[in-house]
This record gives C-alpha cells, sequence and structure tokens, in this order.
C-alpha cells in the first residue's frame, strides 16, 4: 500500500510518477494506492510519501509521523518537502527511509529521479527507466 497526503497539486504528481514506475516495472498488481490519511494499524506493507507544503505544515508533519510510528514500527516513510527540520527527524527517531529535498531544486525530472531511486530500493526493482 502506498499512501500520499496531503492531498495537493504535487500529491497528484507524485502519484501519477510512482503509478507509471509501478506499471513500467510490473509491480502494479502489489501496490495500492491511498491519497489521504487515516490513522490505523495495519500489517501490510506500507510507504508514506508525506509532502510538507503549505498545506502540510511541519508541525503537523511530525504529529502524522508520530502518529505513523504508533501504527506502524516497519512503514517506510519518505519525505517531500523544503526546509526540512533534520535534528528533529533525528532526535525523535522518526526511522525515515528516504527525504527528496526541493530546498535548492524544485524540478519535476529532480523529484521522479528521487521517487524512482527510492521506489526502485523499496520494490527491488533493477530494470532501468
Amino acid at each position: 500500500m502506498i499512501i500520499i497526503f496531503p492531498y495537493s497539486f504535487l500529491s497528484v504528481l507524485v502519484t501519477t510518477i510512482i503509478k507509471k514506475y509501478t506499471l513500467t516495472h510490473h509491480i502494479h498488481q502489489k501496490v495500492r494506492f491511498i491519497n489521504s490519511y487515516r490513522s490505523y494499524k495495519t500489517y501490510t506493507f506500507t510507504t508514506y510519501f508525506i509532502i510538507q507544503s503549505r498545506f502540510l505544515t511541519p508541525e503537523k508533519m511530525f504529529h502524522y509521523l508520530e502518529n505513523i510510528r504508533t501504527y506502524s514500527q516497519s512503514a517506510n516513510i519518505i519525505i517531500i518537502g523544503s526546509h526540512i527540520d533534520y535534528d528533529k527527524l533525528y532526535k525523535n527517531h522518526y526511522r525515515i527511509f528516504g527525504i527528496i529535498d526541493t530546498t535548492k531544486n524544485k524540478s519535476l525530472t529532480f523529484i521522479r529521479e528521487q521517487i524512482h531511486l527510492y521506489m526502485k530500493a523499496i520494490y527491488h526493482t533493477n530494470k532501468s527507466d
């Protein structure tokens, strides 16, 4: 399961990039998409793409991170955003799988390449793009 939130223009682009990746690498049967966050305990393999933006403040993002870790110790969490508070992430032991820091590079190509790297690591796909 892949959960992408909060809903925004960037989350729609991220969803499109991931869907295309899963189709290209023949893993689309393994993946279910959700474009909103609801706290629930899950035992399925879950990856969260959290998009920090004006729609999701850093304070609210840290609340979500705490909630995710309360319900799922093994979930993969990937944060996309700018001006990420790395110190707070480290000090609170949120165990983030990856960060796509758009502080210096906001290009869609950069974001797509980073998503592909993380998807390759998560799903162990070797086929090049």
